[in-house]
Order: C-alpha cells, then sequence, then structure tokens
C-alpha cells in the first residue's frame, strides 16, 4: 500500500524563511499558470522549490502527498497533464480553478484544492483521493528526476531561482 512512501515516522516541516519563499507562488499562482510555456524549458525556473506542507500527521506518523520542496514546473505541470484531478469550478463565475496547493486527509481521503478565480473568488474545493493524488504528484517528481540531475551537473554553483526572479522574467 505504501509503494509511494506516504508514511514517514518524522518530517522535517519547512523552516519559516521556506514558507515565505513560497508565498510569492500562492498570491502569483494565476499568472504563473498563465505563462507556463515562457518558462517550462527553462531549468532555472522550473526546479524553484516550493515548500506547499502538503502533510498530515496522525499517530506520531506524518504523511505527505508529496515530500517538500516540491519543484514549482512538476507542480503545474502535474495540474495541468491532470485536470479531472486537480482542476475544479469556481463556485461565482464558473470559470476554472487551477490551485496552488493540495491540502488533506488521508484518513477521511479528502483533498483541499486551493486557489484564487480570475473573477476575485479565493477558496478552496474539497474533493476525495488523497492517494491518487499523491501519487500523480510523485509521478511527476520522479519524471522531472533525471532532468533535475542534468540541471544540477551543468549548473552545480547555481543558487535556485525565486518566484520574484520569474516573475520579474516574465515582466509581471
Amino acid at each position: 500500500m505504501d509503494g509511494n512512501k506516504f508514511f514517514k515516522r518524522s518530517a522535517l516541516r519547512p523552516t519559516e524563511e521556506q514558507r515565505l519563499l513560497t508565498k510569492p507562488f500562492y498570491r502569483n499562482s494565476s499568472e504563473i499558470y498563465a505563462h507556463f510555456d515562457d518558462w517550462k524549458d527553462n531549468d532555472r525556473f522550473y526546479f524553484i522549490p516550493l515548500y506547499l506542507e502538503m502533510t498530515y500527521s496522525v499517530s506520531g506518523f506524518v504523511l505527505e502527498l508529496a515530500p517538500d520542496p516540491v519543484w514549482l514546473g512538476s507542480f503545474i505541470q502535474n495540474t495541468l497533464s491532470h485536470p479531472e484531478l486537480y482542476q475544479y469550478k469556481c463556485p461565482k463565475c464558473g470559470k476554472t480553478v487551477l490551485p496552488f496547493r493540495y491540502v488533506g486527509s488521508p484518513l477521511s481521503g479528502r483533498v483541499d484544492l486551493e486557489g484564487y478565480c480570475d473573477c476575485g473568488w479565493r477558496g478552496h474545493e474539497m474533493v476525495s483521493g488523497w492517494f491518487k493524488r499523491g501519487e500523480a504528484l510523485r509521478k511527476q517528481l520522479d519524471v522531472d528526476k533525471l532532468r533535475y540531475r542534468k540541471y544540477r551537473l551543468l549548473h552545480s554553483s547555481a543558487a535556485p531561482a525565486t518566484i520574484e526572479e520569474l516573475l520579474e522574467s516574465l515582466n509581471l
């Protein structure tokens, strides 16, 4: 059942600095999704680390949808590749909402897909299927591992880019 290693005895929580680095993604996720084709081939931006805290703790065990950090490009690619799992309709205007975070409980199987809509609506959609969503995200991360290793081999001294640098390069 745990081929994807969802269960851990302990897990490190992101530092305050790591959480602060991820907040600009929450605020600008719609623009980042909208310009994905403009930056997806730039490894420096594709591999921006996000600390989304997609964990659930129960009885001393920590369960993760995916281990932190999750790469920005992997997260976006996963969401776009699996619309049936991650996208939902805005309750206010009916447009498609692309979430900036998935959180929930493996015990109930519930997942909250948090996102913003262009119409100004902010909120989440509750869906079921915690494990299948975690498996899909982990598969995307596995697909991207070879690309990441090549990038790190060629750019071993490069510091990870930030969301602010991505937004600046997109003139946003």
